[in-house]
């Protein structure tokens, strides 16, 4: 299987995925060897999630009713954007 092919997941269980990876990282995983790359798995993870959210926040700014809701999201849309 090609490494660089996407996959598509409902959002349901993306978010599963996760709040599950989430709840490792928080407890001890010193016993996890660094051959399951953890860590790189819970930045992507965080990554997609943030992706996820501005794609959110654009739509958000889109579908305004008005120029204030179009304000209002886009600015929540740049602080995130802008946020690293």
């Amino acid at each position: 299987m090609n490494s660089s092919q996407n996959v598509q997941i409902p959002l349901s269980l993306f978010k599963k995925i996760t709040d599950f990876f989430l709840f490792l990282s928080l407890s001890d995983r010193n016993s996890f060897p660094a051959l399951y790359k953890f860590d790189e798995i819970v930045s992507e993870l965080n990554e997609k999630q943030r992706k996820i959210n501005l794609r959110i926040l654009y739509t958000n700014t889109v579908y305004a009713k008005d120029d204030g809701q179009r304000n209002t999201a886009l600015n929540n849309y740049l602080k995130l954007k802008n946020r690293r």
